[in-house]
């Protein structure tokens, strides 16, 4: 059975490490001796213990896996996961900071623990997945651009990403108020319409909110801004038609919402760093396989 160890695995003095995996493949038993939190963005699998207590894993499921558990995957189908690994000097010195927190003697402490002892194993709604993205996503960005105090930044971003971990897990229902249930109404309503020419009074009169409360809730859940977000859901959508149909760029550019293939070409360059046709054509072979499921108007690449 392998024991990773961290050293390993990132070289740096970083007290975390991300390791993004698409997709994930069936991997063996195995344990390491720094903290693991998994993050399931699409796909299932299943989770596997020396137990042999088994549980099958479906997008918006978390594991938090501590030094010394013994876990691995199987049954894996198209699986696609953000592991954060994370130092146990990270959670040693704050201890005592940590120690405040809800169920904290369940999640940071590993002194003693059984290898056979199980990973928590719980589950985000697709509201929560869209808040821990938008972490995770600030987190990355401190670590790939190290400004000045990019290690506090970080670390004050980790903190931030525990809280609401800790707090879902002691109230899945958390957050629940109305500007939330206002955010959620308007971010499945752009992903219905992406392709429709959306105005903020559209959204205003679909989310019965401010436009300073659109504009603060959307990019505190999803952490982009409503119409960046409408961009992104064109681009995951002609990603998909680019690789699942046989549409021409014109056709493809029509589709998602474009009047002019050639502004679209130059989003889509922007947004991939490849232009349409060298992304089809880079990509051919993937039309082997089935297309992902969608959710309403979402394309399955939003998942990824």
């Amino acid at each position: 059975m392998d024991r990773l160890i961290a050293q390993r695995i990132w070289t740096d003095d970083s007290l975390w490490h991300f390791e993004f995996r698409n997709p994930q493949i069936p991997y063996p038993l195995h344990s390491h001796n720094f903290y693991e939190i998994v993050f399931i963005y699409s796909g299932s699998g299943t989770h596997v213990t020396q137990t042999g207590k088994d549980t099958r894993l479906k997008a918006g499921d978390v594991i938090f896996v501590k030094p010394g558990q013994v876990h691995g995957y199987k049954d894996i189908d198209n699986m696609i996961l953000m592991n954060i690994l994370i130092r146990p000097s990270f959670f040693e010195t704050n201890e005592q900071t940590l120690s405040r927190l809800p169920s904290a003697e369940k999640f940071f402490r590993d002194k003693g623990l059984s290898e056979n002892a199980r990973p928590i194993i719980f589950s985000l709604n697709k509201m929560q997945l869209f808040e821990v993205r938008a972490i995770i996503e600030e987190m990355q960005e401190e670590l790939s651009s190290q400004h000045v105090c990019w290690e506090l930044a970080g670390e004050i971003y980790l903190f931030q990403l525990l809280i609401m971990l800790l707090r879902i897990y002691n109230d899945p229902n958390y957050p629940n108020n109305a500007e939330r249930n206002g955010a959620e109404k308007l971010i499945k309503y752009i992903e219905k319409n992406y392709a429709k020419k959306i105005t903020m009074q559209d959204l205003i009169d679909n989310g019965n909110m401010s436009e300073s409360t659109i504009l603060r809730n959307f990019k505190r859940i999803t952490g982009y801004p409503p119409f960046e977000y409408q961009m992104r859901q064109r681009m995951f959508a002609s990603i998909q038609k680019l690789i699942y149909t046989d549409y021409d760029i014109t056709q493809i550019a029509y589709a998602v919402g474009f009047n002019d293939s050639n502004y679209f070409s130059r989003c889509f360059k922007k947004f991939i760093n490849m232009t349409p046709r060298e992304y089809r054509m880079k990509y051919k072979s993937e039309r082997a396989f089935p297309p992902p499921e969608q959710d309403g108007g979402n394309t399955a690449g939003d998942e990824i």
